[in-house]
């Protein structure tokens, strides 16, 4: 986040704004890949399945989800969903004057704990003016999983294709991870968006994948939106969830009515979904 308006940790800790926890995740996430580098790991930024840095060990890729926190000092115990890929959980902890690091069970950095299981980083506000600087420099380039390659090139081929017809299309992507974050609201609840977005375009759409094994998806289901039928053929609910109104977002995707009375646009494989655009 390139706005950090704090010019020093104490600031950022007494004054505790609203998005306080996402001003210290990323601060974390920056402390924790530069210790990484300090011990000579390669490491990156990643975004795949909730991961926050990918390190590079013995030809092995090694996916770690950093938790923050101010109040936790000691391991990380929350909900740990990507276990089944053998992710680490490693937790850090910031106060005014020093960041601790508690290494998950599974964590390359267990070997470099302390006897009381942790990693200790002094000065927690000279770690806080280097990620100050860090962040109007140059952009760290990220890790890019195949999956995320796989729709890049998904993305990319529709795109050109509403290109030659003269047609613009906006394409909404979720995997399985942000569907089931949906929890009892999938599937996502915040399409088509806002109005004064989405009518800019001839069509929106929404991908929908699903995981078939690690780094590895294949698509679900495809939801193709003509503009000009939302609202009418397309039929719009109310928001139920507080989250999607505090967005200015007035109206959804009703998608049971929408399979039932438009299914000329929904598409469960690719192949069928080339094929109808075509005919466009």
């Amino acid at each position: 986040m390139k706005n950090q308006k704090f010019s020093n940790i104490y600031d950022l800790l007494d004054t505790k704004p609203k998005n306080i926890s996402q001003l210290l995740g990323e601060f974390g996430e920056y402390v924790y890949r530069f210790y990484c580098r300090q011990q000579q790991l390669e490491c990156k930024i990643t975004k795949y399945l909730r991961a926050d840095v990918v390190i590079f060990y013995n030809t092995e890729r090694h996916f770690v989800d950093v938790k923050t926190s101010i109040s936790n000092a000691g391991p990380y115990t929350g909900d740990k969903p990507q276990k089944k890929y053998d992710y680490a959980y490693d937790q850090v902890f910031i106060n005014k004057d020093f960041i601790k690091i508690y290494p998950d069970e599974n964590s390359l950095l267990k070997q470099y704990t302390n006897d009381n299981n942790e990693i200790v980083i002094d000065n927690t506000n000279d770690q806080y003016q280097k990620y100050k600087k860090y962040l109007i420099g140059p952009s760290e380039p990220k890790y890019i999983t195949n999956s995320e390659k796989t729709r890049d090139e998904i993305r990319n081929k529709i795109e050109q294709i509403f290109i030659n017809k003269n047609l613009k299309c906006r394409i909404l992507e979720r995997g399985q991870v942000s569907e089931d974050g949906w929890g009892k609201l999938k599937p996502p609840f915040n399409v088509p968006g806002k109005k004064s977005l989405y009518q800019k375009f001839d069509y929106n759409m929404l991908i929908n994948f699903k995981d078939i094994a690690f780094d590895k998806e294949e698509v679900k289901e495809i939801y193709l939106f003509k503009t000009s039928l939302i609202g009418n053929q397309i039929k719009l609910i109310e928001p139920v969830s507080n989250l999607i109104k505090k967005r200015n977002i007035k109206a959804l995707i009703d998608y049971d009515d929408f399979k039932k009375n438009n299914s000329e646009y929904y598409f469960t494989s690719l192949d069928f979904f080339y094929n109808f655009i075509e005919t466009i």
